[in-house]
């Protein structure tokens, strides 16, 4: 149902109360635990202690139970003390004074400050509005309340823009505070926050008061908000959710009524135009995307177009060569495969060339080619390749082989007989050939090196038992990575001894490594090279 601010369509606010607990422990039933409940658990004292020094300092009055929730309710309790997190981040501003005073030590500090430009930077921000101790913190709010006015934060700001500043942050009044808060936690502004967005703003309020204890359970804290508020693990609330909570806390004397009749009016007003409908919201994200990732999207469209000719010419090729008559599609779709394993076994080598990718990134290809992204394009390279090699095989083993095998002999000796020394080879024949033994090794190789590269293995987080421990880690993904050298050169005499091409310059393997085998073999000798000239000398080591 629209609603008449502005058509924001959105379902109501889930009351606080009507919460089910199970046992004595206070959990409601059918939710899952939060990381770190346990833990929390554990140390009771610990956390409760660190919450009353946290509650003794906010000045905002904060009920001792949320309206609508028993007393007794275990995971409401914690709630509060969560939330209390929340609304310590709205009483962030009680180090600044809302007297004449107060502004007029801010403006002294501004014209100290920006005598040359007349423009206050972000890096003094927090020393001019009295916050010099919590920089961070000073610095986060300094582009938020830019972001609102469309500033640019590292242009810096005016004394007007300073005072409008002011303004806002000594503004007593609860919404206003509020809207400072969602501002931090919501920095695109689409209404939904994340658990690590919380969780920031949660540290930055602690830090801002010097609460380290309270700081180190951020974690906890926005674990427990996004346990009450997600229920269903979307992985995000709405700030109107979040708002709900916090209201609830501060208005403990509100009827219920009243509470839900006002409540998340000011979360929805705060919602840009482009967010307010689903089909706007995915638009606009989908620009941000593209906008914030567009060198990633051009390389990786052009690598799939690349991969797709390749495929497409390969496979109209052999549609219409004699082969065709004997193995049908299944051979085209074999060798459109291998035509794409040529291309990425060739691409494959490009990202790990360090040096060349250092010269590359001083030159203005960097603008244009994401080379930061080197590690993450080689993964999505080897993705290929098995999916190729997978692809390739298959349609070899379980349709190619077979239709050679059964295919009537005075067809395959006048369609194919040259291919094969005009002698029809049985299935055990075309794999003990050069072309089916190099293949198998291929894959026997390529499985134990792509194994051990994947992350539970490079980095021990499986524990094999002895003596299969030491293929854990990260030396085991290092020297398993280099005996993909030797599939190089069994991929060359793979490709030597095919069947089905007989003249050596359309054996076009080699073509397409020559380039990135050369320049890959330079950079380990260039490496090796400079490892032999330049040495460390340990002049004494401690335990």
């Amino acid at each position: 149902m629209a609603s008449p601010g502005g058509g924001y369509a959105d379902r109501p606010a889930p009351p606080l109360d009507g919460i089910t607990v199970e046992g004595g422990g206070g959990r409601p039933a059918g939710l899952p635990r939060p990381p770190g409940f346990r833990g929390l658990m554990q140390q009771p004292s610990r956390l409760a202690s660190g919450v009353r020094q946290f509650a003794s300092r906010v000045s905002m009055k904060v009920p001792e139970v949320v309206p609508g929730i028993r007393p007794g309710g275990g995971r409401m309790t914690r709630m509060q003390s969560s939330a209390q997190m929340g609304l310590k981040g709205l009483r962030f501003l009680d180090k600044t004074s809302g007297s004449k005073e107060g502004w007029k030590a801010v403006e002294r500090r501004f014209d100290e400050m920006s005598k040359a430009s007349g423009r206050l930077p972000k890096e003094s921000f927090g020393k001019c509005i009295g916050m010099g101790d919590s920089k961070e913190f000073a610095g986060e709010l300094f582009v938020t309340l830019s972001r609102r006015r469309s500033i640019e934060p590292e242009q810096g700001i005016t004394k007007e823009q300073l005072r409008e500043f002011w303004t806002e942050m000594t503004d007593q009044n609860f919404d206003s505070r509020l809207r400072i808060f969602f501002d931090m936690c919501d920095k695109n502004g689409d209404g939904m926050l994340t658990e690590d967005e919380v969780k920031e703003v949660i540290i930055l309020s602690a830090s801002a008061n010097k609460l380290a204890k309270l700081k180190s359970h951020a974690a906890t804290y926005s674990s427990l908000i996004m346990e009450e508020l997600d229920p269903d693990d979307r992985g995000y609330i709405e700030i109107w959710q979040l708002e709900t909570l916090l209201r609830g806390m501060v208005s403990a004397q509100a009827p219920e009524v009243k509470l839900k009749r006002t409540t998340s009016s000011l979360a929805r007003t705060m919602i840009p135009m482009r967010y307010r409908s689903p089909l706007k919201r995915h638009v606009t994200r989908t620009m941000d995307f593209a906008h914030e990732n567009w060198k990633r999207i051009w390389l990786v469209t052009l690598w799939l177009a690349a991969n797709l000719a390749l495929f497409v010419y390969k496979f109209e090729q052999y549609k219409r060569r004699s082969s065709f008559q004997v193995m049908g599609n299944c051979v085209c779709v074999a060798k459109g495969a291998a035509e794409t394993l040529k291309l990425n076994m060739a691409l494959i080598l490009l990202p790990v060339c360090r040096n060349t990718l250092t010269t590359l990134r001083s030159t203005a290809l960097s603008h244009v080619i994401p080379f930061d992204d080197n590690i993450n394009f080689h993964k999505v390279l080897a993705g290929a390749i098995a999916v190729g090699t997978v692809v390739h095989t298959l349609a070899h083993v379980t349709c190619d082989f077979p239709r050679l095998v059964s295919c009537p002999s005075d067809k395959f000796m006048a369609l194919l007989g040259p291919n094969f020394g005009f002698r029809q080879p049985t299935y055990p024949d075309l794999l003990a050939s050069a072309p089916g033994v190099t293949g198998i090794l291929m894959i026997i190789i390529m499985t134990f090196s792509f194994t051990l590269a994947m992350h539970t293995f490079r980095r021990s987080v499986v524990k094999l038992p002895s003596p299969l421990h030491h293929l854990a880690g990260f030396n085991a993904f290092w020297y398993a990575h280099h005996l993909l050298l030797l599939v190089y050169v069994l991929l060359v005499v793979h490709s030597y001894f095919i069947f089905l091409t007989r003249i050596w310059y359309k054996k076009t393997t080699w073509m397409f490594l020559i380039v990135p085998v050369l320049f890959y073999a330079c950079e380990r000798i260039i490496r090796k090279v400079r490892e032999n000239n330049y040495h460390v000398n340990i002049l004494k080591a401690g335990h």
